[in-house]
């Protein structure tokens, strides 16, 4: 839906050169207007200047270009001399002076709309802000929208950013096993009192009768009552054992917290006292009621890592009522807080979360129970035991990783400082103009081609084979266009069939220019150096991986798969094809065994390579005896446009491990 709100809607105007093919131009004496013309004429480009621009010449030393498409000549031009242009239609461009005050004025600014799906508004405009130094963006929370005004340039590498940031969050699943185990112990063994006292009372009548001095002597015996307590022989033990499990399962976002109880809500009251509507000291007291969870509560937070493993931020808190005041609860609580990392699948046993109580009490009669062994006769001995353990366990499984793909690995080359362009696919740029070697094309129908596009000065000087002497071919074609020089065609119109003169202009044309545009698929194969070898279990050996292109290449993700338990990757280098240090990015993952992610890329806006030559280097170690292989699980090569080529088929390498311990040991040789 988006893609065809894009093309539906009117967009600012993008260039369209007849041939996005390589040129390559040499300018020793010539102005910069002469130069933009002649760029224009190669690639079909009307120029149009700034009435305010002055010509100027280049310099002294002039201007040399080497296989350039028509943009990265524009933009080297563009950056050496001063200037910008704006593109007015797909075959017009307008070049002016670089300043702030012509930015403002014919810079085409476009307001675009991003509806996330994932990422949170107010994140991603905080990632905008830092990075581009936007200042007209706004929010639209209801709809999770952000709206940008701002260059074309500053929104393409926008979309790109959001692109990148606005990702599914990754969910796991959290096996949660908990039990609960309650044991309680009693035991009462001994002799003891109903009541621990003896009672003296008078009975002298039915009838409660007032007692007179003068019969105190008529008194005798039968008029006293003696209460003597009763004799309780205890024998009791007790034993009970009690277990409450639950086995949630939680599904939990990344980055979320998930909560969940087990046991009961505890009314707890709560007094206030209202003075508003009293008088004097008539103070009300208002009781309410809060409830409180006593139980276990348990609350998880994962993070979800590259490397397939989990990271959870556990809070676990186990109460009871240990007791009351004043009818009022008494909470125990046993309290934790961790963070644990695990691999997928795998289980973490939490106990230790125990609770021991023990009472013992002891009674008897006085003195009788203070007899050595025959007190026990005369005493009674209660022993009160009490434990409760609490036994977690807890197993994460992914379910759903984070949408990163190898692409959002590689970086985004946005220019200067000051002057922000997208090295991409350019938003200014557009190659939907058919080139004139897009088809298929017989050698006289290529050179007729060539002819025609060049001026009538220099149609009959143009060489018939399009190969100056001392030329070889030994690679793809560099360059697919001829170019008049600036000035009059007619002055060096003679010269085209031998070396250029000193003030002239040159163009390359290469020698295989109609065979190579003929070709309507590039080619792309990669091989491993050697094919097959031999090795001792401990050797360290070198792996190459060679690469064979007939496109521009640019970028490589790739993804090698090998068995861990036979060998293992200890290092990865990045060869010459590409670049050296300054010219190229490298960027592995070894975190996942058995596989290793290689993100290799030519930084800027550098043009791609063509030919052969080495891409990587694999230091390898043999770890145990066997057959190993090492094979390319996915490729994904690209162009300077990131435009996908053709995803090669690579034989996987053979490596045979013997177990070479001791003086006797081989060492790694090639099989052939």
């Amino acid at each position: 839906m988006k893609d065809d709100a894009r093309a539906a809607e009117p967009m600012p105007p993008t260039l369209s050169p007849l041939s996005d093919e390589p040129v390559s131009f040499d300018f020793p004496n010539a102005t910069f207007m002469e130069v933009y013309r002649a760029i224009g004429q190669a690639f079909g480009i009307n120029i149009v200047f700034d009435t305010r621009l002055r010509d100027a010449p280049v310099g002294t030393e002039g201007i040399e270009l080497r296989d350039v498409t028509a943009i990265e000549g524009l933009e080297i031009l563009m950056h050496s001399l001063g200037h910008f242009y704006r593109v007015l239609d797909e075959q017009t461009i307008m070049i002016l002076q670089d300043t702030q005050q012509n930015r403002q004025r014919f810079e085409d600014r476009i307001i675009q709309t991003f509806f996330l799906s994932n990422s949170d508004v107010k994140d991603v405009m905080t990632i905008l802000r830092s990075l581009l130094n936007t200042r007209f963006i706004a929010t639209n929370e209801r709809l999770n929208a952000i709206a940008m005004l701002d260059s074309v340039e500053k929104v393409k590498i926008a979309q790109r950013l959001i692109e990148q940031n606005d990702k599914a969050k990754a969910e796991v699943v959290v096996d949660v096993e908990l039990l609960q185990i309650d044991t309680a112990k009693l035991q009462e063994l001994g002799l003891s009192l109903d009541a621990n006292r003896l009672g003296i009372s008078l009975d002298i009548g039915g009838e409660e009768v007032p007692l007179r001095l003068s019969d105190v002597e008529s008194l005798n015996q039968n008029n006293w009552v003696l209460t003597v307590p009763g004799f309780l022989f205890d024998f009791v033990k007790n034993a009970t054992d009690a277990q409450t499990l639950a086995k949630p399962q939680v599904r939990i976002t990344e980055g979320e917290q998930a909560s969940f109880s087990i046991g009961d809500r505890v009314p707890v009251p709560v007094t206030s006292f209202n003075t508003a509507n009293t008088a004097g000291s008539n103070i009300v007291p208002i009781t309410s009621y809060q409830y409180q969870n006593v139980g276990i509560d348990v609350q998880i937070t994962p993070r979800v890592h590259h490397n397939e493993e989990v990271s959870l931020t556990l809070n676990i808190e186990v109460s009871n009522i240990s007791g009351q005041i004043e009818s009022q609860p008494i909470i125990g609580s046993r309290n934790i807080e961790t963070s644990i990392r695990l691999r997928d699948g795998e289980t973490n046993f939490l106990a230790g979360l125990i609770r021991t109580s023990e009472t013992n009490s002891q009674g008897g009669i006085p003195g009788l129970s203070e007899i050595p062994v025959l007190g026990r006769l005369f005493s009674r001995r209660s022993t009160d035991n009490k434990r409760t353990d609490i036994v977690l366990t807890l197993t994460p499984h992914i379910i759903r990783r984070a949408d990163i793909r190898e692409e959002d690995l590689a970086p985004i080359w946005v220019g200067t400082e000051s002057n922000v362009v997208y090295r991409g696919s350019s938003p200014r740029i557009d190659s939907g103009v058919d080139g004139p070697f897009d088809e298929p094309a017989t050698e006289s129908g290529a050179r007729d081609e060539l002819q025609e596009r060049l001026p009538p000065g220099l149609r009959d000087a143009a060489p018939e084979g399009g190969q100056s002497q001392g030329e070889e071919d030994d690679g793809p074609p560099l360059g697919v266009e001829l170019v008049p020089p600036p000035g009059n065609p007619q002055r060096n119109a003679g010269r085209l069939d031998s070396q250029p003169a000193p003030d002239s202009t040159q163009i390359i044309v290469p020698a295989a220019l109609q065979e190579q545009a003929a070709r309507s698929t590039a080619e792309i194969e990669l091989t491993f150096a050697p094919e097959a070898l031999r090795a001792s279990v401990g050797d360290s050996f070198e792996v190459r991986l060679d690469v064979r292109s007939t496109a521009p290449l640019s970028h490589l993700p790739l993804r090698l798969r090998f068995d861990p338990s036979l060998i293992e990757v200890t290092a990865v280098r990045a060869g010459s094809f590409l670049g050296d240090d300054e010219e190229i990015s490298l960027m592995t993952n070894e975190s996942t065994p058995g596989m290793v992610v290689v993100g290799l890329s030519r930084l800027g806006d550098r043009p791609g390579v063509a030919g052969r030559g080495r891409l990587l280097a694999l230091e390898v170690r043999a770890v145990d005896p066997g057959t190993a292989t090492i094979a390319v699980e996915q490729a994904r090569p690209k162009g300077p446009a990131l435009e996908e080529l053709a995803s090669p088929d690579v034989q996987p390498l053979e490596i045979e491990i013997r177990d070479g311990e001791g003086p006797d040991r081989e060492r790694p040789e090639t099989v052939a």
